[in-house]
């Protein structure tokens, strides 16, 4: 990463986590719109994501097609495809002829945009799809590490964020959207305090309601019903530190859509923190199937970590868990999965009576971790 720019790393975290929310909105929020108005489309696009996130991406995107047959000049059917491509190419980043065809997709979705708001600037779907495109261009950039370049854009979305916080009476799928920045808001520069003194130029925040809102949104969406899920164990587990909790939510996910490599492997982590070893092993097993790196790197540290749990074979897990670190972790995804290794190794050290080593890894821990629990940890072994 060029360090050119002279963004704080906190910064830079909260900034991809504003982008990341930004991308989840899916659907729009005037009960006059044509696609919210059309009974059929809402069905069709429940439908299509239902393929999609099952991994059936031909029929979801022959359903989607039906949508663009019956909407030509709308953005829907573009924005619903850029989705499934990041999806189906998952982590996108490995794959840069699949990067083209997801922008184009998106630069098509915000040209029809545009072209509605020229005939009407208050055409509130086409505000939606304006706002919905430049956040996952925000979040492309962030996950390639063009920060600057992902500021740029969030900052033109940020104007309807704010409309959203507003809405979520009058339309439940803001409920994810704003329940996420209500929580980040006071959570972020509680846990990265650096981030204060920039933070004030975003709307305030409440915790609690963030959570309710986020709770509300797994239960009342059509359309961002899975995000909502999947953020909610997240928050929960990384924040919150209750990975029981996290777990009911995966649950969710992981009923409806057992194939599902981001729910497999969100499993695998919250079972292994509940002490569910041999079913946290099985789910490993599953991810390390997958030829990609980052489920490479997830699979080998939490099978490291249940071997120093659940099996008590401290050799074994030292060598899971440095052959984990070894691998690159995703930003996103699997870099708190490297903090969860180096802990591990410190506790094993810790054990040998190796008191060096034990304090090198928990000081990498610090540098890594965002989890509350992880750092707590860390902080504790360094005393």
């Amino acid at each position: 990463m060029k360090e050119k720019y002279s963004f704080s790393n906190s910064f830079k975290c909260f900034f991809c986590t504003y982008c990341l929310l930004l991308t989840t909105y899916l659907c729009p929020i005037d009960a006059q719109a044509q696609i919210l108005n059309d009974a059929v489309t809402r069905q069709q696009i429940s439908q299509g994501l239902d393929k999609m996130y099952s991994y059936d991406f031909r029929e979801s995107a022959e359903i989607f097609q039906k949508i663009k047959a019956k909407y030509p000049q709308h953005p829907v059917y573009y924005t619903l495809m850029a989705i499934q491509t990041e999806l189906q190419y998952f982590p996108l980043k490995d794959y840069p002829a699949q990067q083209k065809v997801y922008l184009a997709y998106l630069n098509q979705s915000r040209a029809l945009a545009e072209t509605m708001l020229d005939k009407n600037d208050d055409d509130i779907e086409a505000t939606f799809f304006e706002l919905a495109t430049l956040g996952y261009l925000a979040a492309f950039d962030a996950d390639n590490q063009e920060f600057m370049k992902a500021v740029g854009v969030a900052k033109k979305a940020y104007s309807y964020l704010k409309k959203g916080l507003s809405l979520t009476d009058k339309q439940p799928e803001f409920l994810y959207s704003s329940g996420i920045y209500n929580y980040y808001r006071i959570e972020y520069p509680e846990t990265h305090p650096m981030i204060k003194s920039v933070i004030w130029m975003f709307a305030d925040g409440n915790k609690k309601l963030g959570l309710q809102q986020l709770d509300l949104a797994t239960k009342k969406t059509i359309f961002v019903k899975n995000e909502a899920t999947f953020y909610a164990g997240y928050v929960y587990t990384k924040y919150e530190s209750n990975s029981a909790k996290a777990l009911t939510y995966n649950n969710l996910l992981i009923d409806k859509y057992p194939d599902n490599l981001l729910y497999q492997m969100q499993r695998t982590e919250f079972l292994t923190a509940v002490g569910r070893y041999n079913e946290a092993e099985d789910f490993a097993e599953k991810i390390l199937k997958q030829k990609g790196v980052m489920f490479q790197c997830a699979g080998t540290i939490f099978k490291g970590l249940i071997a120093e749990k659940g099996k008590k074979d401290d050799k074994m897990a030292e060598a899971l868990l440095l052959k984990g670190v070894k691998m690159p972790f995703d930003e996103r995804f699997t870099k708190d999965y490297h903090a969860l290794a180096y802990m591990g190794l410190a506790r094993i050290a810790k054990r040998a009576g190796e008191m060096d080593k034990m304090k090198e890894y928990a000081k990498k821990v610090t540098k890594l971790a965002e989890y509350k629990s992880t750092l707590a940890e860390a902080k504790a072994i360094l005393k």
